[in-house]
C-alpha cells in the first residue's frame, strides 16, 4: 500500500515532470482570473445562465489559491534544493572538504548531490595522498640537499688540502661542513698526542664555553657514554679518524634532539668527511717532512735553516781536524716588521729576493749563503777568521745600504745589523755559533743598528 502510494506520488519523479505539474498549477490562476472577470463584468448574466451564485464564485476562487498554493510548494521543492546545492558547492570550491552535500532526494538533484559527494570523498582521498606524498618529497629533497651540500663540501675541502693549507684552518672549515649538514650540531675533532698518550680537541663548532680546551681523554675513556656525558649531549657518534693505519683521532658529532638516532646515511657522511680529515693531516705530515728535507728557502732560492745548520756543524767539525777557523755571519734586516706590514707580498718578495743576489755576490764559491727566517740570513765563512769575517759583514752592509732602495719610504734606505762569531773562539759546535752571534746582532741592534758588532 505505501508502495503504491509513493508510486501515485510526485516524489519520486523527476524534475521535468514536477517541472510539468508546477506549470500546469500556475497557469491556471491567471486562467480562472480571467474567467471571472469575464464572468462578472463583461457578461454579468451568464451566471444566471448557468445558474452560478456567489457561493459557487467563492468556492471556484479558492479552488484556485489552493492550486496556486500547491504550484508555488512544487516550485520551492525544486528550487531549494539546487540552492542549497549550489551553496554547498561553493564551500566544496573554496577548498572546505570537512562536509558534505546532505540533500536526500530520489531525483536528479538527489542523484547529483551524490555523484558531488563522491567527488568531494574522491578528491579528499586525493588530497590526502598528494600531501603524503608532499611530506615524502620534502624528506627526500632535504636529503638531496645534505648530499649535494656533503659533496660541495667535501670538494671545497679537496682544494684546501691540494692548497697546502694550515692544518687547523682546514680542520676548522670541515668541522664547520659537519656541523651545517647536521642542522648545527656540536661537532669537534680530537686527536691523540704522541707523548701523553690522551685524546685533546684540537678544532670544534658550537662546543660551549671551556670545554674545548678542557676536554682530555685517555684512550680507554673514549667510548661514546662518557664522551657524551662530558660534553653534555644526549646523542652522539664517534668516527675514528686513522693516519697510515694507525689510530690518530675522532670526528666527533652531536646533540640533544629528542628521540634522535644517526641514521646510516648520516654514519657513511661522517666516515667520509673522517677520511678527508685523514688525507688532511697525512698532507700536513708530509709537507713538514718535505721542509725538513728541503734544502732551499721558497722565496730566494737560499739555503734554509736546516741546511745552514748543519753546513755549519760539518764546517766546525773539519775546521777543528785541520785546525782552520770557520766564521759565520748573522745578518738581520732592520726595521723589516714595518716594511712587512705596510708592502705587498710581491714588494716583499722582490725585496728578499734582492738581498739575496747582494749577499751571494759578496762571498766566494766556496761560502754558503742561506735565509734563516723572514728578516735573518745567514752566511758561512769557511777559513775566515773573525777579522776576515767582519771585512766581509761589511761589505755587505755598506752595499746594502747602497744599493737596496726602500719603495715604501725612498727618503729612507734599508739597512741591516750584522753578528759576527767564529770558531773555536766563540764555540765548537753550530748551536754556540749560532748563538753567538744572535747576541752580537743584538747588540748591533741597541747600539743604533746598521753596523757590525764582533
Amino acid at each position: 500500500m505505501i508502495n503504491l502510494l509513493k508510486d501515485m506520488s510526485m516524489f519520486p519523479k523527476g524534475l521535468r515532470y514536477k517541472t510539468m505539474i508546477a506549470f500546469a498549477l500556475m497557469s491556471l490562476i491567471p486562467i480562472l482570473v480571467c474567467a471571472w472577470l469575464v464572468i462578472t463584468y463583461i457578461f454579468p448574466n451568464i451566471n444566471l445562465f448557468f445558474g452560478l451564485s456567489l457561493g459557487n464564485i467563492s468556492f471556484i476562487l479558492f479552488i484556485s489559491i489552493v492550486i496556486s498554493i500547491l504550484g508555488l510548494y512544487v516550485t520551492k521543492e525544486m528550487i531549494g534544493p539546487v540552492i542549497k546545492m549550489a551553496e554547498e558547492a561553493k564551500k566544496l570550491a573554496a577548498g572546505d572538504m570537512t562536509k558534505g552535500i546532505d540533500i536526500n532526494r530520489e531525483d536528479e538533484v538527489g542523484d547529483l548531490s551524490k555523484s558531488l559527494n563522491i567527488m568531494t570523498r574522491k578528491i579528499k582521498e586525493n588530497m590526502e595522498e598528494l600531501r603524503a606524498y608532499g611530506e615524502k618529497t620534502k624528506l627526500i629533497n632535504l636529503e638531496i640537499n645534505k648530499k649535494v651540500l656533503a659533496l660541495s663540501g667535501l670538494l671545497q675541502i679537496g682544494n684546501l688540502i691540494s692548497s697546502s693549507k694550515e692544518l687547523n684552518s682546514t680542520l676548522d672549515f670541515i668541522i664547520q661542513k659537519v656541523s651545517d649538514i647536521e642542522n648545527n650540531s656540536t661537532t669537534l675533532v680530537m686527536l691523540m698526542n704522541e707523548e701523553s698518550k690522551e685524546y685533546a680537541v684540537v678544532s670544534s663548532c658550537n662546543l660551549e664555553g671551556n670545554k674545548a680546551s678542557e676536554l682530555k681523554l685517555e684512550q680507554p675513556e673514549m667510548s661514546s657514554d662518557i664522551l657524551a656525558k662530558k660534553i653534555g649531549l644526549k646523542n652522539i657518534a664517534l668516527t675514528p679518524i686513522t693516519v697510515a693505519g694507525k689510530s690518530y683521532g675522532m670526528l666527533v658529532a652531536g646533540n640533544n634532539e629528542k628521540d634522535f638516532i644517526f641514521a646510516d646515511d648520516e654514519k657513511e657522511l661522517l666516515k667520509l668527511f673522517a677520511k678527508q680529515i685523514s688525507i688532511a693531516i697525512e698532507n700536513d705530515i708530509l709537507i713538514k717532512r718535505s721542509k725538513e728535507l728541503s734544502i732551499t728557502d721558497d722565496v730566494t732560492g737560499l739555503h734554509n735553516y736546516n741546511y745552514m745548520k748543519t753546513r755549519l756543524g760539518e764546517e766546525i767539525k773539519r775546521a777543528i781536524v785541520y785546525q782552520r777557523p770557520c766564521g759565520y755571519l748573522l745578518v738581520d734586516i732592520d726595521d723589516f716588521k714595518n716594511f712587512y706590514a705596510t708592502g705587498s707580498e710581491a714588494r716583499r718578495d722582490a725585496f728578499l729576493k734582492e738581498t739575496g743576489v747582494i749577499l751571494k755576490s759578496s762571498v766566494t764559491e766556496i761560502d754558503k749563503v742561506g735565509r734563516l727566517s723572514d728578516d735573518k740570513f745567514a752566511v758561512i765563512l769557511p777559513e775566515r777568521n773573525k777579522r776576515q769575517s767582519a771585512n766581509v759583514a761589511e761589505e755587505i752592509r755598506k752595499k746594502i745600504e747602497d744599493k737596496l732602495g726602500n719603495p715604501i719610504r725612498p727618503d729612507k734606505k734599508f739597512t741591516v745589523s750584522i753578528g759576527v762569531s767564529e770558531n773555536p773562539i766563540d764555540g765548537s759546535t753550530a748551536d754556540e755559533l749560532m748563538e753567538k752571534a744572535e747576541k752580537l746582532m743584538r747588540n748591533a741592534k741597541s747600539l743604533g743598528k746598521n753596523r757590525v758588532v764582533v
